[in-house]
């Protein structure tokens, strides 16, 4: 009982000033152990993130790079980028850059209407950035722009995306339209952006409103129908017209070298059918949407590129508007596309053994020029070009991609034929 009573007046006893210093003691390295556990697990959150956003860069730059060598080397197989092939394409003498642009815009709705299907929030998203991008476009700068273009692709035989792709061949004049491009770029934007692009139009706009609306037809309906069928037309022409018979004769006998020479038969051909080849590019915009989550173009390539001078803070202050294509992997994706395609046309035309081709299939210096300037301060008027309004525009169906792809073709169309009227060396009697 006593032993008891000793029990409880220990229990009950008060406590003192060396128990609360234990009790602050142990508290402290409990708060201190917790906040290295907060601080530990802070540190490997925030390692774990840059590992994932460097791997993800890094993927990034592999996927663009990847994409631009096979968008080069398609481009190269269908011969699209010869001068010949489009000049006379406007004089409805070869038909190769027809039956590969409609295979391209073909195959680019079905892979659209399929992500529609099975990634729609992914798609909209695209689609939604894509009408912003061109929410300060009217109708002026569609038809004024898509007739620039066509009026270039006419003078320098290129067109913004081709262009490197003739790099990649070796035709030596094709730099020149690269420098003319550079020189549109920086002219669009000291001399004209400014003055054309500050209102925003609204959603309502008809040039921002889709074909599908307006016909009250179901996107997807509207992507898988007309689909199939400028992919139908373009592999039916390969019947009426012969893709061979677009080749002039030089580039036909390297076109069908000795397997044994080359890696393999197919890799070793100048040419491909351009349905085949179009069809190709089209399936770019599947990969374009998925892995990049931007769509299919060329022509930025041309205003990053001339951005970079924007680096320098006088110039990027002068210039806002560039200087905002200045930084950031998003924008640098397109100069890498463009690197990957000269890569892959260089790769097409060394299997197919036809690099350097001659300076026969390209455009003489002036006109390299006078048209990469041309095409360029088009292209930027327009917001894209052949592939960015072209293949782009018209499969996430934008009234104003019809426009200007319409002014490209009908401006090529018509400034090609009153040329070559007045000019007999435009009939490229010997290519």
């Amino acid at each position: 009982m006593e032993n008891q009573d000793n029990d409880k007046i220990v229990l009950e006893r008060p406590i003192g000033s060396e128990d609360t210093k234990m009790l602050r003691t142990n508290g402290k390295h409990s708060d201190d152990e917790n906040k290295s556990k907060l601080d530990i697990s802070k540190n490997s959150t925030k390692l774990s993130n840059d590992k994932t956003a460097r791997f993800s860069d890094i993927s990034t730059i592999l996927y663009a790079i990847i994409f631009g060598m096979l968008f080069g080397f398609f481009m190269n197989k269908g011969t699209v980028f010869v001068a010949p092939t489009i000049r006379k394409q406007m004089l409805f003498q070869r038909f190769a850059m027809l039956k590969m642009f409609l295979a391209a815009v073909g195959t680019s709705m079905l892979s659209v209407a399929l992500l529609s299907l099975c990634c729609n929030k992914l798609y909209t998203k695209i689609l939604n950035g894509y009408i912003e991008h061109n929410s300060r476009r009217g109708i002026l700068h569609y038809l004024l722009g898509g007739t620039l273009i066509g009026l270039g692709m006419v003078t320098c035989g290129s067109c913004p995306g081709t262009v490197f792709v003739q790099v990649g061949s070796g035709i030596i004049n094709s730099l020149f339209t690269c420098l003319g491009g550079l020189l549109g770029t920086y002219f669009y934007y000291i001399f004209v952006h400014e003055r054309v692009s500050r209102e925003k139009f609204p959603s309502t706009s008809l040039v921002l409103r889709r074909v599908s609306d307006l016909l009250h037809i179901p996107s997807v309906v509207f992507h898988i129908a007309f689909g199939v069928l400028l992919l139908g037309i373009s592999i039916g022409l390969e019947f009426v017209v012969s893709w061979k018979s677009d080749l002039n004769d030089n580039l036909l006998r390297k076109g069908t070298l000795n397997p044994e020479r080359t890696f393999g038969h197919i890799f070793g051909m100048a040419a491909w059918p351009p349905s085949i080849c179009g069809a190709g590019v089209g399936l770019l915009q599947l990969f374009f949407i998925f892995f990049l989550e931007k769509s299919l173009g060329a022509s930025s390539a041309f205003t990053v590129f001339a951005a970079q001078l924007c680096r320098i803070t006088t110039i990027g202050q002068a210039l806002p508007s560039l200087n905002s294509f200045a930084f950031g992997l998003k924008n640098h994706v397109a100069l890498l596309f463009a690197f990957g395609a000269i890569a892959g046309s260089a790769l097409s035309s060394s299997l197919s053994q036809t690099i350097p081709l001659g300076a026969e299939n390209g455009a003489n210096i002036v006109s390299s020029l006078v048209g990469g300037f041309l095409l360029l301060l088009g292209a930027r008027c327009a917001g894209g070009c052949t592939s960015g309004q072209g293949i782009s525009g018209m499969t996430h169906l934008l009234v104003g991609s019809y426009i200007t792809t319409a002014c490209i073709f009908g401006g090529g169309i018509i400034f090609g034929f009153s040329t070559w009227l007045s000019n007999d060396e435009w009939r490229f009697q010997n290519l």
